[in-house]
């Protein structure tokens, strides 16, 4: 038994740990393939030549930078390191 500052005894309550399935949880609102155009894609890597696949909209693309060789079927966009840098006028 524990006590606090002023000698009163103090009752512990043990919770169990929450379960977690191992699932990543979605989104309240899903989104659409409209999104795509205003806030992104998100990406998800599905072939061995660096091929990517958005999990919204489904297009295929490839960074030129990471991959020199297109793989079949997929549009090239550019990955954060090989974005081409642009000036400012």
């Amino acid at each position: 038994m524990q006590e606090n500052l002023w000698g009163e005894e103090v009752i512990l309550i043990q919770r169990k740990p929450q379960r977690t399935t191992g699932r990543h949880s979605s989104p309240a609102v899903p989104f659409t393939p409209d999104d795509c155009l205003y806030f992104g894609h998100t990406w998800q890597v599905i072939g061995m030549q660096g091929e990517k696949q958005c999990s919204v909209c489904h297009i295929r693309g490839y960074c030129p930078g990471c991959s020199p060789t297109p793989p079949v079927g997929a549009q090239p966009f550019f990955c954060t390191r090989h974005t081409p840098d642009t000036e400012s006028r």
